[in-house]
């Protein structure tokens, strides 16, 4: 059984402009603690994990508390891109959550693909201050990063810290930095690596996937089974990289809108790794995000 992970965008506020953010933060919206506290009681049921993300959610002023009420019945976790991480507000979620750094390159590369200079020494100083917290990094598989993969592990073990290695997927400000996107032979290459790294059994996993002919008959092994969106207007989507509407918590209960989407033909779909929608003509087989999940409607 695949953990169901909902995902709950907390704010719009970010400190950064990211080459990739599929949400084009920082943008508008912010989610009330007592909406969270009801979409926390409302989960019950529906999923294991919550992640508190944004925006950066460091920026949210009630981070703490929303911790502490989803850390009673939840593995909680927080994906943060490092800025300056209080550190009264890192003794408050201490062991509460697993933090989720993004991490997209080393020095001067990730300040580029960040677009603020500092954000690597920042980032190193944020998880310098929670070294003996649980940890993951993620890194996005971006052109400029693949050459530095090694060094990346490196860092990792320094810290500790899980290793997840994401494809990237040409949405949002990705969509308009075409330049960032690798080549189909340079994911190959790096395919293969991240195959073999996590075939060893160690602390290095990826959600990069090639899809083959075999995937008509087993599905695609989807890391985004079981899970959901919430975004600071309270929109909920599939996943945070999805289109697709599905309701609005201040429209209708979180746990109604789950419900019907689960009867949906995308739901379903995603569910079963899309095997009665498998293309062996994609011109970027790494892609089955937005040339055949995003292309199933509701």
């Amino acid at each position: 059984m695949y953990p169901r992970f909902l995902e709950i965008e907390i704010t719009g506020k970010c400190m950064y402009k990211c080459k990739h953010c599929y949400g084009r933060f920082p943008k508008p919206g912010e989610l009330p603690l007592e909406k969270v506290y009801e979409i926390i009681s409302e989960s019950h049921g529906l999923f294991d994990c919550l992640i508190f993300s944004g925006g950066e959610p460091f920026l949210h002023p009630d981070l703490a508390e929303m911790v502490k009420r989803a850390s009673k019945d939840f593995v909680v976790f927080i994906t943060t891109s490092g800025f300056p991480v209080p550190e009264d507000q890192t003794e408050r979620i201490k062991n509460s959550a697993v933090l989720v750094f993004g991490l997209d390159g080393i020095g001067n590369t990730h300040d580029f693909y960040r677009s603020v200079p500092g954000a690597f020494r920042n980032l190193m100083q944020a998880m310098d201050i929670t070294r003996d917290l649980p940890k993951e990094i993620i890194t996005t598989l971006w052109k400029g990063v693949i050459p530095q993969i090694d060094e990346i592990i490196s860092l990792g073990e320094k810290y500790n810290a899980i290793l997840h290695f994401n494809g990237i997927i040409p949405v949002g400000r990705a969509k308009d930095n075409t330049d960032i996107l690798p080549d189909v032979k340079e994911l190959e290459k790096v395919y293969k690596k991240l195959y073999q790294l996590k075939m060893t059994g160690g602390a290095v996993t990826t959600d990069l996937y090639r899809v083959t002919e075999m995937d008509k008959e087993d599905g695609i092994g989807l890391f985004c089974r079981g899970r959901f969106n919430i975004t600071p207007e309270g929109n909920v989507r599939p996943c945070e990289f999805h289109h697709a509407v599905l309701g609005n918590i201040f429209e209708r209960p979180l746990k109604e809108i789950i419900i019907q989407a689960n009867k949906t033909a995308l739901i379903k779909s995603r569910e079963n790794g899309f095997r009665d929608h498998i293309r062996l003509d994609l011109q970027n087989p790494f892609d089955y995000h937005t040339r055949i999940c995003h292309r199933i409607p509701l």
